[in-house]
């Protein structure tokens, strides 16, 4: 995974991460960050950053002391716990005070403030392998042909269908025109396109 910003990266291996220098790339720092492979990083601010990997803890970061300024274990909130599918994290997303993550455990919402988990975003038995903050929505999808979206309280909004078996990401573009557009990718090897939310518009075929 590599983290992008302000002309700076954070390039997760294994257990560690590594800052440097974007124009450089000089080795600026470390984090020994999990116990486990690191899976996923996402910016907070200019100085904090999200960690999350396969010993299932999401950190934030303060790139300035490089220490862990808080850390949470989604498979500790019993709602979100999924014993038989581990607690391993796969995905996580970051909106200002709000970090929204699973992967063995179910999507969960948490509020860094309080530190605690405050909705359930429900996937039954699929693993999400990507989830994103869509303006006042939180959008997942996994080892699933499904596109959820939920609420920020938690409540599911849509459950749109695509023509992939499986879903590995997702991008989201919300300013070249009124109503967002959503690019899903995954297998097979094709890019599913919704020009609005609720409903699939075309599909687009990788060039090999």
């Amino acid at each position: 995974t590599i983290l992008s910003c302000m002309n700076k990266a954070v390039v997760s291996t294994q257990s560690t991460g590594l800052e440097v220098d974007g124009n450089t790339g000089t080795h600026i720092s470390s984090y020994t960050a999990h116990s486990g492979c690191v899976n996923v990083v996402r910016t907070r601010d200019h100085n904090t950053f999200v960690s999350a990997g396969f010993d299932g803890v999401c950190r934030v970061w303060d790139r300035r002391s490089k220490d862990v300024e808080q850390e949470f274990t989604p498979s500790s909130w019993q709602q979100a716990k999924r014993s038989k599918l581990g607690t391993h994290l796969t995905c996580l997303d970051v909106w200002d005070d709000w970090v929204v993550c699973g992967g063995g455990p179910n999507l969960s919402l948490w509020y860094l403030k309080e530190d605690s988990g405050v909705a359930l975003l429900d996937m039954g038995d699929s693993v999400p392998s990507v989830v994103k903050f869509m303006q006042d929505s939180i959008v997942a999808a996994g080892n699933s042909s499904y596109l959820l979206h939920w609420g920020l309280s938690g409540k599911l909004k849509y459950k749109v269908t695509s023509k992939l078996e499986s879903i590995k990401d997702i991008t989201i573009n919300t300013t070249i025109r009124e109503q967002p557009v959503l690019l899903a990718a995954g297998t097979p090897s094709e890019v599913n396109v919704f020009l609005d939310l609720g409903y699939l518009s075309h599909t687009v075929p990788f060039l090999v």
